[in-house]
């Protein structure tokens, strides 16, 4: 007959040993970075896939009427489209490796974000210079045009200067954040933490 014998409580000893719960700062960051790449990628794959498609779609927008002929692609943004879902990618599997706390999640997101803030001073060039082009066009075009109204109406120019704005501190925020964390606190690869062998 076997007998059964309770297992040894444990010491004060035993509980110091076991390891700690591992930091949270990387599942939340990483979350975050798969959150924004996705629909980075979602939203500006969508805009790739219609831009070819844009003055048809616009058709009927126009009610017949002249279209802007600036709105036509262009390989300027065709090409600053391209460079974003690429980086939006990047950021996906810096997210993903991030989240599953590998050391390569913070070089990855260093480089996101290095990549991210130069991309965006040509892209919002390109849109500011949209504006003004078709500002001009609006200025000299049929008057019963949508396109002619809308850009004439009253605060047109001051509204398309504040979405330029909100574009930009938008899309910079994130960037600037990963530098400063990654760049200035977190810098080694310890900081985010290991994760127990029983998880």
């Amino acid at each position: 007959m076997i007998e059964a014998h309770d297992e040894a409580p444990l010491q004060p000893a035993d509980i110091a040993d076991l390891p700690g719960d591992p930091p949270a700062w990387p599942k939340v960051i990483g979350i975050i970075s798969i959150v924004f790449s996705s629909l980075a990628l979602v939203c500006g794959g969508c805009g790739v896939a219609v831009t070819p498609f844009m003055g048809q779609l616009m058709g009927g927008i126009s009610q017949g009427h002249e279209l802007p002929p600036m709105y036509q692609p262009h390989i300027g943004n065709m090409a600053v489209a391209g460079l974003g879902l690429l980086n939006a990618l990047l950021l996906l599997i810096a997210g993903v490796m991030l989240l599953k706390r590998k050391p390569i999640g913070r070089p990855l997101h260093l480089v996101n974000a290095v990549l991210s803030i130069p991309r965006m001073v040509p892209g919002l060039y390109l849109q500011w210079r949209l504006q003004q082009e078709t500002a001009i066009w609006a200025q000299q075009a049929d008057p019963a045009n949508p396109f002619a109204q809308q850009f004439n109406s009253p605060g047109a120019s001051m509204g398309n200067t504040i979405g330029l704005i909100f574009g930009a501190v938008i899309g910079l925020s994130y960037p600037l954040f990963l530098l400063v964390w990654f760049g200035l606190v977190k810098r080694k690869a310890t900081d985010m933490g290991t994760l127990p062998e029983y998880l």
